[in-house]
């Protein structure tokens, strides 16, 4: 045992086989094709918290929230301590395994068995044979007997090739890429929760806007009655008011159900029950405002941004190791055993020094012929590896078009929300003129109605507009990968 740090010292010198990983190299260039004209972005560094572009503290409080209790990312997370705690178990075979083994066995040996004999038997110098076992000989032993044994065995297989240590590769690869998992679905479940948030403000102030818009009807609609039956106005006039208002009401309930689905989905979304946020946020609140520009960094940059391309990148990195473990596979393996202890037929003599007992050796593995396997294994390993690459490089352009696509999509949603507030003021000082020509009797009273009511539905096509715009900076700085980079390492150790 005295030359077991010298072994471990010379075997720790062995070369690896297989092919050594190399990270792909970044060819992304760093300019945008986003148009230069009008841009509502800079190229400096993102935003990592982007949810306090909006200044809700609600909603920052519910992205904390989630980010502690969200049960997809406890579970992701406990996937990384799964990945750690496997990596441990690929190590360990880079050391001896000894383990102790105490027995205590009781035998009762068969009368017609080869060891036990009662009959007298031919011995070493001829005879007939024993005619209980048909050996040509008699051993006399007690029949019941007694084995007592302390012992401790040791195993050490020494990694001449490489192949443990390219598992370790394989297992530490695999961390990160549950670590980047982790990653991806907590930057998704913020996007969730944002767009959610959004959304509930959205449908606040749309049911607002829609009993408004009700209530104008409604005001409309008695004038129109008291026209008819004064003969100022028919039939017609009467159905057309009446159906539009009943459209207006129809779409009420929708809007209320909506609400609480948004609710429902906060709720569940921070890791409590369905109902646990509806008091908090039932209150209606104003819709958040987009910000002047957005902080969108270099296009290069994706690649250190994106969790998914992270993970694309250390999953590459495990199918290499897988191919370094089927190519020291082909090679020989050398394993070293002992084992040293005391055994005994009687407990009380256990502890003797007669009792003592060892062994020690090696074992050399050649694999000769496999039919087949080890070369299966390794096409296996070289094609799961090609097609890692190609998942990878798929998942760059993925990133890419992810985030020129979101980013032209918020550049056009602004300029339309943009246009679209334009025309909602101009539609609400049309109605503020005809309150006033009303009041100075220059028009009548239902046509001043019929003003506020074009100012109202203008308010809710501009609310679209505001929310699409909103929603889609949402998902640009999702596909930027901004948030992951918040959290510290919570996985523990």
């Amino acid at each position: 045992m005295k030359y077991l740090p010298l072994l471990f010292l010379l075997f720790a010198g062995c070369f690896k086989v297989g092919p050594d990983y190399k990270a792909p190299e970044n060819t992304v260039g760093n300019e945008w094709h986003e148009p230069e004209e009008e841009k509502e972005y800079t190229t400096s560094e993102p935003e990592i918290a982007w949810w306090k572009v909006f200044h809700d503290d609600l909603l920052e409080k519910y992205i904390e929230t989630a980010a502690l209790s969200n049960q997809e990312i406890l579970r992701a997370e406990a996937a990384i301590c799964e990945a750690r705690a496997l990596r441990e178990v690929a190590a360990s075979n880079l050391f001896p395994q000894i383990s102790a083994d105490l027995s205590a066995l009781k035998t009762y040996f068969s009368k017609n068995g080869p060891v036990f004999a009662i009959t007298p038997g031919g011995g070493a110098g001829g005879g007939l044979p024993n005619i209980n076992t048909g050996l040509p000989f008699s051993i006399q032993i007690p029949q019941i007997q007694n084995l007592f044994n302390g012992l401790f065995d040791a195993s050490w297989e020494i990694d001449l090739f490489g192949k443990t240590r390219r598992t370790v590769e394989l297992a530490e690869a695999h961390i990160g890429s549950a670590i980047e998992n982790r990653n991806a679905v907590l930057i998704s479940t913020l996007a969730e929760i944002a767009r959610n948030y959004l959304e509930l403000r959205s449908f606040q102030k749309r049911s607002e806007l829609l009993q408004k818009n009700i209530q104008l009807l409604e005001e409309s609609k008695t004038i129109v009655e008291m026209q008819f039956l004064v003969g100022t106005a028919n039939r017609l006039d009467v159905e057309r008011i009446v159906a539009a208002l009943d459209s207006a009401k129809a779409s009420l309930p929708d809007t209320h159900a909506q609400i609480y689905r948004n609710i429902y989905a906060l709720s569940i979304l921070t890791g409590k029950e369905p109902e646990a946020l509806v008091d908090e946020l039932i209150e209606a609140k104003p819709l958040p405002a987009a910000p002047d520009h957005v902080a969108i960094g270099l296009r290069s940059d994706l690649l250190r941004r994106r969790p998914d391309v992270r993970r694309a990148e250390r999953q590459l990195a495990e199918a290499t190791a897988g191919v370094g473990i089927a190519v020291a596979s082909f090679y020989p393996s050398f394993t070293l055993v002992g084992d040293a202890g005391l055994q005994s037929l009687q407990i009380k003599k256990l502890f003797q020094a007669a009792s003592r007992t060892w062994a020690y050796g090696g074992d050399l593995n050649i694999p000769i012929f496999q039919g087949g396997r080890l070369v299966g294994n390794l096409h296996a390993a070289e094609a799961e590896c090609s097609m890692a690459g190609y998942q990878y490089q798929n998942t760059v352009l993925t990133a890419l078009q992810e985030a020129e696509g979101s980013l032209v999509s918020y550049s056009d949603s602004l300029s339309s929300a943009n246009l679209m507030r334009k025309s909602a003021s101009s539609t609400r000082d049309v109605a503020r003129l005809a309150t006033d020509q009303y009041k100075a009797g220059l028009i009548s009273l239902l046509g001043a109605l019929q003003s506020q009511r074009d100012s109202v539905l203008a308010d809710l096509n501009l609310l679209d507009k505001d929310t699409s715009a909103l929603i889609t900076l949402v998902t640009l700085y999702k596909a930027l990968g901004g948030g992951w980079q918040c959290e510290e390492e919570p996985i523990l150790e």
